[in-house]
């Protein structure tokens, strides 16, 4: 088949570790891809990733074009508040390999997301509507971006104020913890569970990178609640939850695309997650996968990655 990889911050060249982050997926990914027999294509400023056929793209425009180029499926990579418009331009086009845009809108939305979850039984991050009272005593709270990346924005204070466009939730203790897998129809399929690498200083803190996979005793009720919510958002294709696990295992955030978990689970992975993801969409999902070892990568090894 002709897969396109649509990879955002890579194609428009936005610089930063966002960009290398971005093309670190996009060039695990199209190795996979190809090394499974597929034809790869992807939209790029110029630099190449040594993977697939290149097509040029100027500015946000033509990356938008690139989605309707002729392709068999396609996989987005995009900021979360940009993935339903651009996911809807490439159903039209071919196969999406990943989340419909209702449901990566949903995901998108902390407020909603949460709220969605909560009503299903799941355990998140309390949203805080207003400060606690004095009498409660000192508490902490996470401010962060109602719509946003990663840990981009996120602030942890005493004071339970959120501005334009971010939401309060209550502060969870505990170890930073990702699930990924592979959404099908009627079932997930696990790759693995990695620690998330957190710089915390002054109230901000910053996802500096992954071990993985991460051994944890308590790998059945993070599976248990990432299986729930898959099937609580519609989630589909690869996706990726955030927990914080402490007393319970909290969900903090949900990934409904390719999260950089991924470069490190293509390395300590026996099969080939490019072709897990196409055969789940196409009704064939693995029942399981094989882990070799471990990776543990920081966003400053990236570059390297890149050329292994």
């Amino acid at each position: 088949m002709k897969i396109l990889i649509a990879e955002y911050a890579s194609a428009l060249g936005l610089g930063g570790t966002c960009e290398l982050e971005g093309r670190a997926m996009l060039a695990t990914l199209a190795r996979s891809f190809e090394r499974a027999g597929n034809e790869v294509v992807y939209p790029t400023p110029g630099p190449g990733i040594e993977a697939g056929r290149p097509i040029i793209v100027k500015d946000v425009s033509e990356f938008e074009g690139a989605l309707e180029s002729k392709a068999d499926a396609g996989l987005l990579i995009a900021p979360d508040g940009m993935q339903p418009r651009l996911l809807e331009m490439l159903e039209k086009n071919m196969l999406n390999l990943g989340s419909s845009p209702d449901a990566a809108s949903l995901a998108a939305d902390k407020l909603l997301c949460t709220r969605a979850l909560a009503q299903a039984g799941l355990a998140v991050a309390e949203i805080v509507e207003k400060p606690d009272s004095v009498e409660m005593g000192c508490h902490r709270y996470v401010v962060k971006p109602r719509t946003g990346c990663g840990s981009e924005g996120v602030r942890i204070t005493s004071f339970a104020r959120a501005g334009p466009g971010e939401i309060v939730t209550r502060y969870c203790e505990g170890l930073h913890l990702s699930a990924s897998f592979i959404a099908g129809e009627s079932s997930i399929l696990p790759l693995t569970i990695n620690r998330q690498l957190i710089d915390f200083e002054g109230d901000g803190m910053s996802y500096q990178g992954s071990q993985v996979p991460y051994g944890t005793p308590r790998a059945d009720e993070l599976w248990a609640q990432a299986k729930a919510a898959a099937e609580v958002l519609s989630l589909s294709g690869y996706a990726g939850i955030d927990f914080v696990l402490g007393e319970r295992p909290w969900i903090v955030d949900v990934n409904a695309r390719p999260t950089t978990s991924i470069i490190g689970i293509a390395r300590v992975m026996k099969e080939e997650i490019g072709e897990l993801i196409l055969n789940a969409k196409l009704g064939r999902p693995a029942k399981s996968v094989t882990i070799m070892g471990s990776c543990t990568f920081r966003k400053e090894d990236l570059g390297h990655l890149l050329i292994m």
